[in-house]
């Protein structure tokens, strides 16, 4: 089943939250219980019973679908006799996410479309974009790729102009899902990544998981298996704390298909059934469907045609019910493969003709090709538009140039002295402006010097503390059995002996203390080996020495090409921080530490879900660690970004701008953030 982002009002909800009369909750719903209680003390006719009545949806929409597609009907009734706009949308758009997420998709989108025209009618633009966003969320999960791209577009267009940065970011991570079916995944994982880890995002346990799935698809379809289980397993976790049964589900599934690919094939299928069971509580048809599939394309892979029949033939007929084209191929294609196995070619042939028939109905490579027509597209004729307003802007000011050149002729001399004075004011503004520029920047740098100069300071005091208290004693033990071996008239040769082996094990010491000191001051796998394996050198160091967290590393795209020696050495050095200070200060249980290498820059995220802590608080913005960090990243000309939370975690982001030759490094930026 495709996953995606679905926007009902201002909140990011998501098509995976699905119903199911059958299935029990996990456990008391306080908040279901109180509003169950409170509706019948709404007797009263009025937009109260409307908003409870909304409320009683949502809360009913996981447990309980059909008693949620009831309070859906009165509260439509209702509001249409009060002329309720802004309760009819919302009830709109939660009848439609049931309709969605069971597999009713044109009653979804017609409901998407009703909660749009009570939007607009109430001038909520962003919950027009939302709800067309939701349609395009719909359409995909058909397969309808260019009528859905159109949506998102559309929902897009309204979002850049009253949105939120997140909303917007949140519209390129639908599409990014359509560059997943459209088989581009670097281009989607790159979407998905910064919709994981944006700034500033609310966390959110059911999106955070259903991100990790989509992510952990990516890397499985980049032939990445470690990095997609890390993700898979994240998201699993995350959904079994909250109670997110579909996002459980949908981690299940991406690990069985890693398991079959491994050729594990009785852990694969046990994923898979696991998977199946959810799936078929929550009635996601699509989702069963989806898995039925899976375990027939298992059962193949085991030379088990005879096995593979009954899931493929179950999951054709309900994907044909729910209109999803792409199981149906898979379900057509495995039966065609099965009977082949089988010695029945006839049939085998017949269920081949269906699969040829199905496929001309999905995306190709020309309608991939008018998909990002259409992108190109759109950005055009934002560009035309500007333009003409432009154009249009210029000929209403020569019109009112030709009209009034006799007053201009005639204030000339006035414009003239007037011109003179603004310039004169505007010369003396620019250098103010100027003087104050120059004042900040060399602030700045006195900043940046002292912050180096404290730094070095720091490092000359450890070396200093570390060749006291380690080599200097050890010299000193050497140096007093040295002296007693010369006093040999009075010690017997075995004493002597004792004397001169302990003096010899003392300078042996004090030789590794100087390699350790030494080894400290530059890694040797920084300079032999390059940035990601110092990294994953000292991951494994601080795991097994210091009896921390457990540290996860994920690199993408750094092993194939080392960086600049100088990018290298700042750039451990600041993770030799961070990581320092989460086993110092967060109290964590797990580290995740990932380097992504894009075509212009590199990403650092550094995440720990320790105790976390206030950056606003007196002290914590500008302490001596962070302030080093942003120093260091300054001479490279990025930037960092922590995002901390008391009793969240924290995450610190590093960006930092690759050079455009080898050897050199980019210009230095100023960051404002922190």
């Amino acid at each position: 089943m495709r996953n995606g982002y679905i926007l009902m009002g201002c909140w990011v909800l998501s098509l995976l939250s699905t119903a199911s009369a059958a299935a029990q909750p996990a456990g008391r719903n306080a908040r279901l219980d109180s509003l169950e209680a409170r509706l019948p003390q709404l007797a009263a006719p009025d937009t109260n019973r409307v908003n409870t009545l909304n409320e009683l949806i949502w809360e009913n929409r996981d447990s309980n679908p059909r008693r949620a597609l009831a309070l859906a009907s009165e509260a439509l009734r209702l509001g249409g006799q009060l002329n309720h706009r802004r309760g009819l949308a919302k009830t709109y758009i939660l009848r439609g996410i049931i309709y969605a997420t069971t597999g009713r998709y044109p009653e979804s989108i017609a409901d998407f479309e009703a909660c749009r025209r009570q939007r607009a009618a109430l001038q909520d633009w962003q919950g027009v974009a939302g709800a067309i966003n939701n349609v395009g969320e719909v359409l995909a999960m058909q397969g309808r790729y260019q009528e859905a791209v159109r949506q998102y577009i559309r929902a897009l267009k309204l979002e850049e102009k009253y949105g939120t940065p997140e909303r917007i970011a949140t519209d390129w991570a639908n599409i990014g899902m359509v560059y997943q079916q459209m088989g581009r995944y670097r281009e989607a994982l790159r979407y998905h990544l910064q919709y994981l880890h944006l700034p500033g995002r609310t966390r959110d346990a059911h999106n955070d998981a259903q991100a990790h799935n989509i992510v952990g698809q990516d890397f499985a379809k980049l032939n990445q298996p470690d990095s997609a289980q890390a993700h898979y397993q994240h998201a699993l976790r995350i959904s079994q704390q909250a109670a997110d049964r579909q996002n459980e589900a949908q981690a299940l599934a991406g690990l069985g298909t890693l398991a079959g690919t491994r050729q594990q094939p009785e852990l694969a299928r046990s994923y898979f059934l696991s998977a199946l069971t959810l799936a078929r509580q929550l009635d996601d048809q699509a989702a069963v469907a989806t898995n039925l599939n899976s375990l027939g394309e298992l059962a193949l892979r085991q030379r088990q045609p005879a096995a593979a029949v009954p899931y493929f033939e179950e999951a054709r007929r309900l994907s044909r019910r729910i209109q999803a084209a792409e199981a149906v191929r898979t379900a057509l294609q495995g039966l065609a493969t099965a009977y082949a196995q089988l010695s029945r070619y006839a049939e085998a042939y017949q269920f081949q003709q269906q699969v040829m028939q199905v496929k001309d109905s999905l995306l190709n490579e020309a309608s991939a090709r008018q998909i990002t027509e259409m992108q190109v597209r759109y950005d055009t004729e934002r560009k035309e538009a500007q333009n003409q307003l432009q154009a249009a802007q210029l000929r209403t000011q020569q019109q009112l140039l030709r009209r009034r050149n006799v007053q201009l002729l005639a204030g000339l001399v006035v414009m003239g002295l007037l011109g003179l004075v603004g310039w004169l004011l505007y010369t003396r503004q620019r250098l103010r402006e100027q003087v104050a520029h120059e004042q900040e920047r060399q602030q700045q740098e006195r900043q940046r010097v002292a912050a180096v100069l404290e730094a070095e300071e720091n490092e000359r005091r450890r070396i200093g503390s570390d060749l006291h208290d380690g080599i200097g004693q050890l010299l000193t033990a050497a140096k007093l059995n040295l002296h007693a071996l010369d006093q040999r008239g009075s010690r017997s040769a075995e004493d002597q002996a004792t004397l001169l082996h302990n003096a010899i094990d003392v300078v042996d010491e004090s030789f590794r203390e100087v390699r350790g000191i030494s080894h400290n001051l530059m890694p040797n796998a920084l300079m032999k080996q390059g940035l990601a394996a110092a990294v994953r050198d000292l991951t494994a160091k601080m795991t097994t020495y210091h009896n921390g967290p457990t540290i996860q590393v994920e690199v993408f795209g750094l092993d194939e090409e080392r960086l600049p020696p100088t990018m290298e050495s700042v750039l451990f050095r600041v993770i030799q921080e961070l990581m320092q200070n989460v086993i110092k200060h967060a109290q964590a249980q797990h580290v995740t530490l990932q380097l992504v290498r894009n075509p212009t820059d590199l990403t650092v995220v550094v995440e720990d879900d320790g105790v976390g802590f206030d950056p606003l608080a007196p002290g914590k913005s500008d302490g001596i660690g962070l302030r080093n960090i942003q120093t260091r990243l300054t001479y490279l000309g990025g930037q960092a970004h922590i995002d901390a939370t008391p009793g969240h975690g924290t995450t610190a982001t590093l960006e930092v701008p690759l050079p455009t030759q080898v050897g050199q490094l980019a210009p230095m930026r100023l960051s404002q953030s922190a």
